[in-house]
């Protein structure tokens, strides 16, 4: 079988397979869902409508931002540092829960809740409202968010041997970490335990499993986004040396050939690269954190942008997370005082438009920005 080149790539399976485990679809898991019509705006909400769209995350809270109106969702979050995600068409934004691995989503227009016990980590969109989440032993399961049907399997996967042999560890399951309409990415975890893991990359199009293994220094933490050709994404993962102190590194990957890009080595002792960006513009984007190697030592924090000589940092100041700018406004998350090296980096969340500075919420992890304008 040869690559899927299809515009509908991996997806064209899913029609045919939609057919034989409809019947099963009732009993394959199932979500809270309280599902509307769309309301009709008033001209006062229209007008407060007007404006960037944007979601934030704390620990304890998934927000969507649309114009003047802020939007939330409870949720128990815990360390997660991962990027606030929003379905394709940008009608929902969803994170997953680390203790109780729900998937919790949060409705652009029509301010729903819904909650999925999904048992993952770890989440993508991979159409429309539809998300994506890897259930043991090799289900990708989905859910369409606009829809009124329980979460069901999307398609059986059997991965094929990783090209990469195991290092002495054991698998230790799946996450689905970014999509495109060509392709599905996945990692398979080895691990031996504790802090030592390796990351073994697969590619999951229409009619094929390409298997890529390990690509060097993405091992551990591994995250990744798309880019903007739908085959090419970028990675970002960490190699430790030790239980406290490990390398960040960044790397893009051509799902269609396996061919790999190594990024420059992050600075500093100890270092932790996670929640990549690539936008249209080709420009790419990590957060990290660096610390020395002792303890109590203390964690800073920034996100930086690719550049000719290596990194450099996306604002004049360190922040936790940083939006591509938008509507003439600027969404940043200003880091805090520094962290403990294995504590969750926050701050405030301030949005600049022209001359005015707006500070809008504190605590905030992380942001996401839908990829279209709705």
């Amino acid at each position: 079988m040869g690559i899927a080149t299809k515009a509908t790539g991996w997806r064209a399976r899913i029609a045919v397979l939609g057919i034989v485990l409809g019947a099963v679809a009732a009993v394959a898991g199932c979500g809270e869902v309280d599902q509307p019509a769309l309301p009709r705006l008033t001209p006062a909400e229209e007008q407060a409508a007007k404006g960037a769209v944007f979601a934030y995350r704390t620990d304890a809270e998934l927000a969507v931002v649309r114009g003047a109106e802020t939007m939330r969702a409870p949720g128990s979050f815990g360390y997660s540092s991962a990027a606030v995600t929003f379905t394709r068409d940008g009608q929902y934004a969803f994170a997953v829960e680390t203790s109780s691995k729900t998937l919790v989503a949060l409705g652009v227009r029509d301010r729903s809740v819904t909650r999925i016990p999904c048992d993952c980590t770890d989440a993508v969109a991979l159409r429309g409202s539809v998300v994506g989440w890897w259930r043991e032993p090799g289900e990708i399961m989905s859910m369409d968010l606009a829809g009124t049907e329980p979460a069901a399997p999307e398609r059986e996967i059997v991965l094929p041997d990783s090209p990469s042999p195991l290092s002495g560890g054991a698998w230790d399951g799946a996450k689905l970490v970014a999509a495109t309409d060509e392709f599905v990415l996945l990692a398979r975890v080895e691990s031996r335990g504790l802090w030592w893991e390796k990351s073994h990359l697969y590619a999951i199009g229409a009619d094929v499993i390409l298997p890529l293994g390990r690509v060097p220094g993405i091992d551990a933490g591994l995250s990744a986004a798309a880019g903007p050709d739908g085959h090419t994404f970028v990675l970002a993962g960490t190699t430790a040396r030790s239980a406290t102190c490990g390398s960040g590194n960044v790397a893009t990957i051509d799902a269609a050939t396996n061919g790999v890009r190594a990024l420059p080595t992050l600075p500093g002792e100890c270092s932790a690269a996670y929640s990549p960006r690539w936008s249209a513009d080709g420009s790419i984007t990590i957060a990290t954190r660096k610390w020395a190697d002792a303890a109590g030592a203390p964690s800073m924090v920034d996100r930086l942008q690719s550049a000719a000589q290596g990194w450099a940092p996306v604002g004049e100041y360190p922040v936790v997370d940083m939006l591509p700018r938008a509507q003439e406004s600027t969404i940043e998350v200003v880091a805090g005082e520094p962290t403990d090296a294995r504590g969750t980096p926050h701050g405030v969340l301030v949005v600049h438009k022209g001359d005015a500075r707006e500070e809008l919420a504190k605590q905030v992890i992380s942001l996401g920005a839908p990829t279209t304008t709705n």
